[in-house]
């Protein structure tokens, strides 16, 4: 191994957003890159696995339109695993702004999901002490930023 080798595993910090957990109050707030179907299936089920007595709430962001129009039941699949669903408007990509799909088309395949908006965050607290898995491959980490701040 040469030098610039050692250093870059010396170096590295580990995956960002895969998992990433931080007890808040009674709740765990989980932030995850998952943005295709088999990872949140994944992610919810590492949840699952790892808090078994806990309430898993799943706060998705779809990423781009054309991925959330090809993999919509594949979705709604996904989520339905978790407790609790709440999904947060689509994020568009420089390439698609808009389509002739909204986060509506989600909701109605996932039985008592709710869509949240950034502005009513603190419908989380519900949850008390359940694990807030916030997935997507946007900007969900606003989501979660606006929770924390509520807080403090």
């Amino acid at each position: 191994m040469n030098p610039a080798q050692i250093k870059e595993i010396v170096s590295f910090t580990g995956v960002k957003r895969r998992f990433s957990e931080k007890k808040w109050n009674k709740q765990v707030l989980v932030d995850d890159y998952a943005h295709h179907p088999k990872e949140i299936e994944a992610t919810i089920e590492a949840a699952r696995k790892k808090y078994p007595d806990k309430e898993i709430v799943a706060i998705f962001q779809p990423h781009t339109f054309s991925r959330t129009k090809t993999f919509l039941k594949e979705f709604g699949d996904s989520l339905s695993a978790a407790d609790a669903i709440y999904l947060c408007d689509i994020f568009g990509s420089a390439r698609e702004t808009k389509a002739d799909l909204s986060i509506e088309d989600l909701k109605e395949l996932i039985p008592n999901s709710k869509v949240l908006e950034l502005d009513e965050v603190e419908k989380l607290n519900n949850h008390a002490s359940g694990v807030l898995v916030f997935m997507g491959a946007g900007d969900i980490q606003k989501y979660q930023d606006a929770y924390e701040r509520i807080f403090i």
